[in-house]
């Protein structure tokens, strides 16, 4: 066959992009340049592999779905010789490449640095953030990072490409500057109350980016229980929206799995309250192929008994410690 294995990885990188336009933004090739590459692998084959639809959409034919599930056999294979030769030719070189959400900043990152420097071969620890877990699934499908850590909800349809293992349930927190009195509290959620006389940080709070997954369900939450809240500020991450609270401008939601990551002088300035909602399963997320590394899978492992044995026991001390009461049982 007549094409490379970078135009393999061109019709794969646009099988996953979903379209031309979006393909070249992430693989850095002009739409004219991964359309030649496409056509060339296309006539070397002699079939058609993708179809386009106006909006510029792709889908795959017969042919294309063939070559798609291979395209990903032959890349992780690539990617695993590749490895094992840089361990055992060029040590000096393997890079370990880990995604996370800001919410991990702190602790939890620090722990798996650590981790990379005192008990394993690689040279070099990156780490690579994202907003929500969609968009650190798609970096691991492409290989740009090793491991990540992200909701299982973001794997249900890759499930079978990952080793996946679970790291700890992670839950809503709704955060109060803690200079408001509990009495004001309890008023705020007293739907006979007048609502001239809620506190009036009570009637601020932050408003956590559009691409965090529980953007939707903060919104719901504020409007069903404190319609008089606004959205008076807004913030990219849960760490700069707990910051705004412990400086008494508003309340907001967190994470529960930011909480080991925050500063102490940040946790004495905030009341924590869990609250009823989504839960959501963190795991730690590999390409099942690296498990024949050994350096990755020694790793992957030395992570997920740092998570069981250190940071998720402190994830449920901070909220035996944090939490005065129950949000419901101020509730309408």
């Amino acid at each position: 066959m007549d094409f490379t294995f970078r135009q393999l990885e061109i019709f794969r990188a646009v099988v996953v992009a979903g379209s031309i336009t979006k393909a070249s933004h992430r693989i850095g090739l002009s739409q004219p340049s991964i359309s030649q590459h496409l056509a060339k692998v296309e006539e070397s084959l002699g079939v058609q592999l993708i179809n386009r639809n106006r909006t510029g959409t792709v889908s795959l034919t017969p042919a294309g779905e063939f070559w798609y599930r291979s395209s990903i056999e032959i890349i992780d294979r690539m990617e695993t010789l590749l490895q094992e030769h840089a361990q055992t030719f060029r040590s000096s070189n393997l890079v370990l490449k880990f995604g996370a959400t800001p919410a991990l900043r702190g602790r939890f990152l620090s722990g798996a640095a650590r981790i990379a420097r005192d008990h394993s071969n690689f040279t070099r620890f990156e780490v690579v953030y994202e907003l929500n877990s969609a968009m650190l699934v798609e970096r691991l499908r492409m290989h740009h990072i090793n491991f990540a850590v992200v909701a299982e909800e973001a794997l249900i349809d890759e499930a079978s490409s990952f080793a996946i293992t679970p790291l700890f349930i992670d839950r809503v927190i709704w955060a109060v500057p803690a200079s408001v009195p509990d009495e004001d509290i309890r008023n705020a959620f007293d739907p006979a109350y007048n609502p001239d006389m809620i506190n009036p940080i009570l009637r601020h709070y932050v408003e956590i980016d559009s691409a965090v997954p529980t953007h939707k369900q903060s919104y719901e939450w504020y409007f069903g229980h404190l319609p008089h809240a606004v959205p008076t500020f807004r913030a990219p991450t849960f760490a700069s929206a707990v910051e705004f609270t412990a400086d008494g401008l508003a309340t907001c939601h967190v994470m529960l799995s930011l909480l080991p990551n925050l500063s102490q002088t940040v946790l004495d300035n905030v009341k924590l309250f869990e609250i009823d909602g989504q839960e959501l399963h963190g795991v730690l997320a590999m390409r099942k192929h690296l498990l024949s590394h050994p350096t990755f899978a020694r790793y992957y492992q030395m992570i997920v008994d740092f998570c069981r044995d250190d940071y998720a026991p402190v994830m449920q001390a901070q909220v035996i410690r944090k939490i005065r009461d129950i949000v419901a049982n101020y509730g309408r």
